[in-house]
């Protein structure tokens, strides 16, 4: 393929300028074209087939959009790729939830693109006329949208794909967590598609969390990529591909120099050959440029961490010994309502009522069995959330509800005594699921706290800035007058977050 690669409609690839693109794979798109090379000697064009699968995990400390940046050689513009690369599960809104992201990512490389020679040391020497014109009569914002923020000095050409999963987390989430989950539902290499992903976007829930958002795209170029809806598609489907490698193989082939795309690029900051011609025109790019960047770098700012599903195991100590004393008295009192229940089946009364008594001790028996079985869970089930066992209470008092209506024998008479011990039962549960719904609302307001604590501190912090930058412009009155105001401010700030302090530390100390 090096022989038949050498035609201008593929190795033009690397005469171009480059657009950040959300929609392609490689957060890339061709800008305007800025060089005219000899490909016979100002590049180098090697032939280097191989299939590549890999997943990269992203958060908070380390985003998709460094991960970008740092794959193309260009770190210090990380905030370039901020908007593609996107940390947000919500394109349209903020979220104050930190998240995690998963990039898929298989990649079929054909041939590799390299600038060498007077074109890799001075590429300003390459430049089309058309180039050096826009340079002189474009604005700053003209040149992004009609030229390009980049140019290539590297590329590889072949096929992408990319499936990205981001979504909400919690503080217990990491790589091996979050990428077992995905792995899990769409394969060892998490490219497996279906009928609800084969779509470019969509969102949804985590499988882990429901209450956590997730958002998953879909990106391809190159070669015949509806191949790669067919991983998995339908177990009856004998056409379909088993595994995402499988597929990539059969993918592999369809891919030659009519479908080829960039990707894998190494870059350079297109303002750098614009100072080649305008020293001052590349400095308003390039102000104009961060500037951008960073607005858009900022746009997804979380505070918190979804809040983890409290387990069972996590309860503060008050709770968990509610629960089990609540157990325990639960038992004790059906013990004692079996014992009476028997002592009636053996007296004489048993000829009389001996169908009413002996549903009185089953109902007793079967209450002291279930209230062992949740003393067993609140003591020694590790993994069990708060949630889950609300939802286990819930099944539970329900039937005890329906047991409690039943209307048996003359008058009702057989079921009196059942009906009133499954009351008890069914009073038991409520109890118990009332006391966690009230941990549950606990954790949140905790959460919560945090948040306003955090917002308090980035308040003071602003105050401060807003001081430092502004108190020299005032006049000389209102200076003396605002500084004395922000004082008696800052001292009733002080007291009570002196106050504050204390009773903290009193319960660290407790």
């Amino acid at each position: 393929m090096t022989d038949s690669i050498t035609n201008e409609s593929v190795v033009c690839a690397i005469c171009y300028a480059y657009k950040v693109d959300s929609y392609s794979p490689t957060y890339l798109t061709r800008g305007d074209k800025i060089f005219t090379i000899d490909v016979t000697k100002d590049i180098s064009i090697s032939s280097n087939e191989t299939i590549d699968m890999k997943l990269q995990y992203s958060d908070t400390n380390h985003t998709a959009a460094q991960w970008a940046a740092g794959n193309m050689k260009v770190e210090a513009q990380y905030r370039a790729f901020s908007g593609a690369a996107s940390m947000a599960v919500e394109t349209t809104e903020n979220s104050k939830y930190h998240t995690v992201r998963v990039d898929a990512i298989g990649m079929c490389t054909k041939n590799c693109l390299t600038s060498r020679g007077i074109f890799r040391t001075h590429p300003q020497d390459f430049v089309t006329e058309d180039f050096k014109v826009a340079v002189k009569e474009l604005t700053v914002e003209e040149l992004e949208n009609k030229v390009g923020v980049f140019y290539a000095i590297k590329l590889q050409l072949g096929g992408m794909v990319k499936r990205s999963f981001v979504m909400e987390a919690t503080e217990e989430d990491n790589e091996t967590k979050v990428t077992a989950e995905l792995q899990t539902a769409f394969g060892k290499e998490c490219l497996g598609a279906s009928f609800s992903a084969a779509g470019s976007f969509e969102t949804g829930r985590r499988s882990s969390n429901k209450n956590a958002k997730v958002r998953r795209e879909w990106r391809a170029q190159g070669g015949d990529i509806d191949l790669w809806f067919q991983v998995g598609k339908n177990e009856e489907d004998k056409s379909a591909f088993s595994s995402a490698m499988e597929i990539a193989r059969e993918w592999a082939k369809t891919i030659d120099n009519t479908n080829v795309y960039p990707f894998d690029f190494e870059l350079r900051p297109l303002w750098e050959l614009i100072a080649e011609f305008d020293e001052k025109k590349a400095g308003e790019f390039r102000n104009y440029l961060e500037e951008k960047w960073e607005k858009e770098g900022s746009r997804h700012v979380p505070t918190m961490f979804l809040p983890t599903k409290l387990r069972v195991e996590q309860l503060p100590d008050a709770s968990k010994t509610f629960l089990l004393n609540t157990c325990r008295v639960h038992k004790t009192a059906m013990v004692e309502e079996a014992a009476t229940a028997q002592s009636y089946l053996d007296s004489v009364m048993y000829l009389v009522d001996r169908k009413c008594y002996k549903k009185w001790r089953k109902a007793a028996e079967s209450g002291k069995e279930e209230a062992t079985e949740i003393r067993d869970i609140v003591s020694r089930d590790d993994d069990i959330t708060v949630e889950e066992l609300i939802e286990q209470l819930e099944t539970r008092a329900d039937h005890r509800f329906s047991q409690s209506q039943r209307y048996l024998g003359l008058w009702g008479n057989d079921s009196k005594e059942s009906n009133r011990i499954e009351n008890l039962n069914k009073a038991f549960l409520d109890k118990l699921i009332k006391r966690l719904n009230g941990d549950l609302i606990c954790q949140v307001s905790v959460e919560e706290w945090h948040v306003d604590l955090e917002e308090c501190e980035k308040q003071v912090t602003e105050a401060v800035e807003w001081f430092d930058e502004n108190i020299s412009c005032m006049q000389s009155e209102d200076r003396l007058k605002n500084i004395v105001k922000a004082i008696d401010q800052v001292k009733s700030m002080q007291e009570s977050l002196t106050g504050f302090l204390e009773r903290l530390q009193s319960e660290v100390e407790k």
